[in-house]
């Protein structure tokens, strides 16, 4: 087998952003399952790091601490490189390397504090992922946690038809070809023999939700010789060779076993072995992907440690995010789970928490406004929700300065770039930026008057090959455009404006 070992490498991946793998949302999650991390000066492995945007989001935001990033693609380490040094992150490094080669020398790489793995390991060779996992259990130190995301079965079942044709189809055809024609064949089968479709009813849902999808991503999931979902039993089998122990979840959600069904959760904790508790989660659940903990022995807190630290964070609110209705509850999505919040709850903490602006408001200060003993003890899941849904972001930095990152990357993104998030090192995460916003920060930087802004707005999109959009489609009514810009510059310049200046990212 050549150096790409089945993988499909005639195209790089997508510029995303993932944030379960932020070293503080590490940390938080880990913090919550009663697993001790650190997060000053500590060391970070990225395993598959692709085009390494996500990496150097967490560099950036980090700038006390060393990141190393791993991938095979020349084209993705290519990127990576030139965009660390053009964005001046001096605290990241990228190889470009094989997981089998490296696992032979793992000393060459140093100890770890945290490494990550976001999505590879179900769609590499079995001798591939084999190496990895001995690769970051060599590397990984005493208490150090490892992030597995990957996908996972029942959940993935519906599709094992589907990626099967993806790879016949691709033996005569390239990579989007070959979706296409396996895409067309199912079309066919819905039509002539839709027995198939009725038998596997997730399926269809999945197809609709490609039409939306990167293409990039579509390449890389479907593509690969050898994607191979597995069960969470057999991960934790793999894991427990390297000296890696299932610690929980990174899905934030996740980590509130009361958020089951009563008689599921009640039924589940009848089970002794946590193997065998979280396969039958996802039997349960029919779970598809999976963002699992792993620890390399466990370092505890004492007894009142864990709370202390944990009612001691603060957080800070994020006006970029629009509320629900008014009596509409917060739909919260985590991993499987749909959570309804209960308005009456969630609107006076995070008014609070808005309040208190950019010193933001920590744990122990929102219980002390709460008389009633239940709300003060779900406090703390409440805000872990919030934070999950990007209604509020930790304070992590206050002293941590964007300016200059916001600049390059705007620069990045008006010449071209496919960026969608703009690192705020304050608060130790990314937020999403649309084409406006990018087009509106862009403003910002260079000092044009606001007065100017409504017709500079539509000037640049289009110099960019943009133009705004209305429920999807371009507007070509002057009247309905005008009304359109009038509301973004708005809201751009009495909130968005404010926080990126609280937040130092202008």
């Amino acid at each position: 087998m050549n150096w790409k070992h089945g993988y499909f490498a005639d195209s790089g991946y997508t510029y995303g952003f993932y944030p379960e793998t932020m070293p503080w949302r590490l940390h938080w999650a880990a913090k919550l399952q009663d697993h001790r991390t650190n997060l000053q000066g500590f060391r970070y492995l990225d395993a598959g790091c692709g085009q390494g945007y996500n990496l150097i989001i967490a560099a950036i935001c980090h700038p006390d601490s060393e990141f190393v990033g791993i991938d095979f693609l020349p084209e993705h380490i290519a990127h990576a490189r030139g965009l660390a040094e053009r964005c001046g992150v001096q605290n990241v490094r990228f190889i470009e390397g094989d997981f089998i080669r490296l696992a032979e020398d793992p000393a060459s790489l140093g100890e770890f504090d945290y490494a990550v793995c976001h999505g590879i390991s179900t769609w590499i060779a079995p001798v591939v992922r084999n190496a990895l996992f001995k690769l970051i259990g060599q590397v990984l130190k005493p208490g150090g946690i490892f992030y597995n995301s990957y996908n996972t079965l029942p959940g993935w079942l519906s599709m094992i038809p589907f990626q099967h044709l993806v790879l016949l189809e691709q033996k005569s055809k390239s990579g989007k070809l070959a979706i296409e024609a396996a895409t067309a064949d199912i079309d066919s089968l819905r039509t002539l023999a839709p027995s198939i479709l009725k038998a596997l009813p997730g399926m269809e849902a999945r197809f609709q939700n490609m039409k939306v999808q990167d293409t990039s991503y579509l390449l890389q999931e479907y593509n690969n010789e050898f994607w191979e979902p597995l069960f969470v039993s057999q991960m934790i089998g793999d894991m427990a060779n390297v000296k890696l122990n299932y610690l929980g979840t990174a899905t934030l959600p996740e980590c509130f076993d009361a958020l089951l069904p009563k008689d599921l959760k009640d039924w589940l904790f009848t089970q002794e072995s946590v193997t065998m508790r979280e396969q039958l989660r996802d039997y349960a659940l029919n779970q598809s992907f999976r963002r699992d903990l792993y620890v390399k022995g466990g370092n505890k807190f004492w007894t009142h440690e864990k709370t202390k630290f944990i009612n001691e964070t603060r957080f800070v609110f994020n006006p970029m995010m629009k509320l629900p209705e008014e009596g509409a509850p917060f739909e919260i999505k985590g991993g499987i789970l749909t959570i309804s919040g209960k308005p009456e709850i969630y609107l006076p903490l995070l008014q609070f928490v808005k309040d208190a602006g950019i010193a933001g408001a920590s744990i122990s200060e929102l219980m002390a406004r709460l008389t009633d003993p239940a709300e003060r003890q779900a406090v703390q899941s409440t805000v872990t929700l919030m934070v999950h849904s990007n209604y509020l972001m930790p304070l992590t930095n206050a002293d941590a300065s964007g300016r200059q990152i916001t600049i390059k990357l705007t620069e990045a993104v008006l010449a071209g770039a496919p960026y969608k998030y703009l690192p705020l090192p304050v608060v130790g995460t990314a937020i999403a930026m649309g084409e406006v916003d990018w087009v509106l920060m862009h403003l910002t930087l260079t000092d044009v008057p606001t007065s100017q802004w409504n017709k500079a707005l539509p000037e640049v999109l289009k110099r960019l090959g943009r133009s705004l959009l209305k429920d999807g489609a371009p507007i070509f009514d002057a009247a309905t455009q005008n009304q359109i810009v009038d509301g973004l510059v708005k809201t751009w310049v009495e909130i968005r404006v404010p926080f990126f200046k609280s937040v130092k990212a202008i």
